[in-house]
């Protein structure tokens, strides 16, 4: 984001001078967006009194009479504490970045444009029903009335850029739901990858580099859970592949990146035990959902209680959602738990369009030319000429060669936007379930992004359901582009009622950590792009370590940063013999390495590096340019190193051999390390290389990061482990990319007991108490109390305030 730096570079530096000369009145200036947390308010649009209880994290607790009052609110405590953040969030969705940023963000919303994102939006909430639109407009509404009672008084960023949001609208809530469906829902960047190695490498070796999870799990739903005996119908062995031409992949994971998208550590861990397993004799929920790292926190946590709680007013729900969404997705309420992890099912496929070279305008399919809809998205770029884009969609979705460099033209097919999504109306349906059988009759609302949800009752039941719209192919499996001729259409989708489920297995425990749901007898094909098996294999041996478990159990479970596929090339360095002083001492951290990633450990670092270096010794030269994009795609690269370490025969070693390469990785490593951080091994702590920084869009240079940014913090865990901190490789630094973005444990025995974190703190506004007081908690692994009933809260609470109608 070179532009936008030098964009805000001579905005930070007048603010500086701004607040070094009059720093009373530039505190003020800052802070006085603040919320008001205390006292009494009179808004129009409400009905009847509502009281809005803050918890000593600033978490608010909306107490309302009636469902319009209790969305209201919603929406107007976000607007108060995260109103910059959702104007960001929706012109993410919408594709409307350049309008304040300018050129700077030109070729991020011809990306998000091209695709639809706001398109889809649209055509959502045309078809949605009644009762629904209703109430995202109340949400729409609350957040309305505090634009419009602060239009003199917005957060900092609206100032620094210079512009006051436009009301918000239903259409924006769904377009978020949109983006979270790209960042969650999808493996294209993964097809389009394949493609270029089989082109480049042929099928056996591209295989190699993306290698199959393992037939012996483990699974969500083990064999022990429930038997899948229906073998997958057999796909033709042979795949008509079109030559892609080229596609540049660092550019997609580029956009990506700015975006704070996808990529390479997107993912989550939640697990249940049931009352067998519990220390409690009730079950025990726990999540962790990981997305990349930002400031303020992806998440929002927030309180929802109807006074009373009746048929016209059901919810009494605790937990998170996201800024600019009512409701809450994860969470709890009287009755229930649930938690949610990313299933990652192919659910995007690339179709190659033959187009008519007599009319641009024309694609051919099952023999005969059929119209492109051309749809014009004009794009406003502030300071600039504005540009209008021609998007050409075929039956099978928006043509992205133009935004993604390709030279094919490549229509991307995706669930989210060939559907008419239901995603919301899913979510306030899970707030009022009581039962599993009301939990899964919301799920079948859910569409898209589809995810592993695991369930607990206060009856002592445990459950797990996939959701979501994944669909069955006449041909082929989803795993590389297809031409658009006709042949590789989808046939509708994976019924409901056959998606995997289970409830009160004898296993007595559910967990799901991104990795493959079921064995491969299952009857349909979901994905062959699952996310490796570490992190799920640590969290079930921790599970079974003990007959009854805790919640401090759990909690230690949660903030696991024991690294799996390291310790495997831990056993390959030992081994090696040390050439010099320096490689002398660095072994021996190796060798009294415990396999934890801990913030002060050295072993680790040595071994992280060696890896590093030996996934560029495998790799780099055979793969020319694709390299930089294998290593950022996934982390299949993990997996397929250490396959190749039992293959010593293997022609990736080339004429070293193996044990001569992982020799040289090592002592290139140890160089590395010693030439950043001096030549002496016990300095070379993981917290001083890995490093996470909580950034707000506004902080690419100084002044500005110092305002708005948190960190950078010695960050634990790394890229497999349970308390994951997923990173970029680049200079000096491992910085952490995608996080553990909240934690959650909800004790069915006692919902006192329950507890959460969140990554930053509540508020999104710079030098708030709430805006950067939990990095340490979470970095440590310390918890607060997730409040629901209303007598503790009082004892606690930081602040009431009152909302009353405004007397017309």
């Amino acid at each position: 984001m070179r532009r936008i730096r030098k964009l805000f570079l001579g905005i930070g530096i007048f603010i500086a001078g701004v607040l070094l000369l009059t720093a009373g009145s530039g505190y003020w200036a800052i802070t006085a967006s603040h919320p008001q947390i205390s006292g009494t308010l009179s808004l129009k649009g409400l009905r009847a009194r509502v009281e809005i209880v803050r918890d000593p994290l600033g978490v608010p607790h909306i107490y309302a009479a009636n469902v319009n009052d209790l969305f209201f609110a919603q929406g107007y405590v976000q607007a108060q504490d995260r109103l910059w953040q959702m104007e960001y969030n929706r012109r993410i969705g919408h594709g409307t970045l350049s309008d304040i940023f300018g050129a700077a963000t030109i070729k991020q919303d011809r990306f998000l444009r091209t695709l639809g994102l706001g398109r889809s939006a649209r055509a959502d909430i045309a078809a949605m029903d009644a009762d629904a639109k209703h109430t995202l407009q109340m949400y729409a509404n609350g957040v309305n009335a505090f634009i419009n009672t602060h239009r003199n008084n917005l957060p900092l960023e609206f100032t620094i850029l210079g512009f006051k949001p436009a009301p918000w609208e239903p259409v924006d809530t769904v377009a978020w739901g949109k983006v979270m469906a790209y960042n969650l829902g999808g493996n294209y960047d993964t097809e389009l990858l394949r493609a270029l190695l089989i082109e480049k490498l042929g099928a056996a070796q591209a295989q190699e580099l993306l290698p199959p999870y393992p037939a012996t799990g483990p699974f969500t739903i083990p064999p022990e859970a429930k038997t899948y005996r229906s073998q997958i119908p057999n796909a033709p062995a042979e795949i008509q592949m079109p030559r892609l031409g080229a596609v540049d992949l660092a550019a997609i994971a580029e956009l990506d990146a700015t975006l704070g998208l996808r990529g390479d550590g997107v993912g989550s861990n939640n697990w249940v035990i049931d009352g067998a397993k519990s220390a409690t004799g009730k079950p025990i929920l726990a999540n962790d959902p990981h997305l990349g790292i930002q400031m303020p926190s992806i998440w929002y946590a927030v309180g929802l209680h109807c006074v009373p709680v009746s048929a016209t007013c059901p919810y009494n729900v605790a937990g998170f959602t996201f800024p600019g969404v009512p409701g809450v997705v994860i969470g709890r309420n009287e009755r229930i738990a649930w938690g949610v992890t990313n299933a990652a099912p192919d659910v995007q496929d690339f179709f190659v369009e033959e187009l008519n070279p007599q009319n641009p305008n024309q694609y051919k399919f099952a023999g005969t030319w059929q119209d492109l809809q051309v749809v014009e998205e004009p794009i406003k770029v502030k300071g600039v000429v504005s540009e209008t884009l021609k998007v050409q969609i075929t039956r099978h979705g928006p043509i992205m060669t133009p935004v993604i460099s390709a030279t094919q033209p490549l229509a991307l097919q995706w669930t989210a936007l060939r559907e008419r999504s239901r995603l919301f109306e899913s979510v306030l349906a899970l707030d009022r379930a009581q039962t599993w059988d009301e939990f899964r009759t919301a799920l079948r609302l859910w569409d898209a992004p589809a995810q592993n949800f695991v369930y607990a009752d206060v009856a002592g039941n445990i459950g797990y359901q996939l959701p979501g719209n994944i669909p069955l192919r006449v041909k082929g499996n989803g795993t590389v582009p297809v031409p658009g001729s006709g042949e590789y259409e989808w046939a509708g989708y994976i019924p409901f009622d056959e998606l995997p489920f289970v409830v009160n297995p004898p296993t007595h425990m559910i967990a799901s950590a991104n990795q493959q749901i079921v064995p491969n007898t299952y009857k349909y094909l979901i994905t062959q792009d699952w996310g490796a098996p570490y992190r799920q294999q640590r969290i079930v041996d921790l599970l079974q370590t003990k007959d009854k478990l805790s919640l401090d159990d759990i909690q230690a479970i949660q903030g696991d940063v024991y690294s799996l596929p390291l310790v495997t090339l831990q056993r390959w360095i030992v081994a090696l013999q040390p050439e010099g002083f320096l490689q002398q001492r660095a072994l021996e951290q190796v060798k009294n390495w415990d396999g934890r990633l801990t913030t002060e450990n050295v072993g680790g670092t040595i071994v992280e590096a060696t890896y590093q270096r030996l996934l560029a010794n495998l790799f780099a030269e055979k793969l020319g340019a694709a390299y930089v994009t294998y290593r950022g795609a996934s982390d299949s690269h993990r997996r397929a190193v250490l396959a190749l370490l039992d293959q010593p025969t293997s022609a990736w070693w080339n004429e070293a051999g193996r044990d001569a390469l992982v020799q040289k990785s090592f002592a290139e490593g140890v160089d590395w390390l010693g030439s950043q951080f001096g030549d002496a091994p016990g300095d070379w702590k993981w917290g001083r290389l890995h490093t996470a920084t909580f950034a707000h869009p506004l902080s690419s240079v100084p002044p500005l990061d110092r305002l708005f940014s948190a960190g950078p913090v010695a960050a634990p865990g790394g890229v497999n482990t349970v308390f994951t901190t997923s990173f970029k490789i680049g200079g000096r630094t491992y910085d952490a990319a995608h996080i553990t973005s909240m934690r959650m444990i909800i004790d069915l025995g006692n919902f006192a007991n329950s507890q959460h974190i969140n990554t930053t703190g509540q508020s999104g506004q710079p030098l708030h108490k709430h805006y950067s007081d939990l990095v340490s908690a979470w970095r440590d692994v310390r918890y607060a109390p997730l409040y629901f009933e209303r007598a503790a809260l009082d004892r606690a609470q930081e602040g009431t305030l009152t909302l009353l109608p405004q007397v017309e």
